[in-house]
């Protein structure tokens, strides 16, 4: 079996890091994960919190930054963001959302990484086995899953959500 690009070989160890993202202006989710042919674990999460305060240029900036420095501590094989949608009553969301998954992609495309995106009914689907779920419906699968610590944010939590989705789609090969 040929083994594809986005994992990493350490002796017979076969594994990927995941770098979830959850997008938003005011907060941003992240969460990494590390699995392998078992089950994937708990590497890190949070989220990247800008002011309100700020103008947009300075909160995108901030984004774009700490991206860029999330990804060199993890180290991901794979960058997996939630594609996100915005209702047409809110046309303004819309286009600041677009504003932050543009310097995502910005980071992640300069980092040479992969990038795939995740819709949330693939998530809820993925996690709970039902396209409709609640955020705690998929905060109490994501905290069994990967033991994430009690009192995470949703963010984080949802990041966490999105690299899980990811790692269940690409780790077909397991047996």
């Amino acid at each position: 079996m040929k083994i594809p690009e986005w994992m990493a070989i350490a002796g017979e160890r076969i594994y990927m890091i995941i770098l979830g993202i959850d997008p938003g202006l005011q907060s941003t989710g992240f969460g990494a994960i590390k699995g392998d042919k078992r089950r994937p674990a708990l590497i890190r999460a949070g989220y990247i919190k800008t002011s309100p305060k700020a103008h947009i240029s300075s909160r995108l900036f901030q984004i774009y930054s700490d991206t860029n420095t999330l990804i060199k501590e993890t180290e991901p094989d794979l960058v997996a963001i939630e594609n996100v949608f915005s209702l047409v009553r809110y046309p303004r969301a819309g286009i600041l959302l677009g504003s932050v998954i543009g310097v995502i992609y910005l980071s992640v495309f300069q980092q040479n990484l992969s990038v795939i995106e995740i819709t949330p009914k693939e998530v809820k689907n993925a996690l709970v086995g039902y396209g409709n779920a609640n955020k705690s419906q998929i905060r109490e699968t994501i905290q069994k899953e990967l033991n994430m610590p009690e009192g995470s944010s949703f963010h984080a939590a949802d990041a966490l959500a999105v690299a899980l989705t990811a790692f269940y789609r690409k780790t077909s090969w397991r047996t």
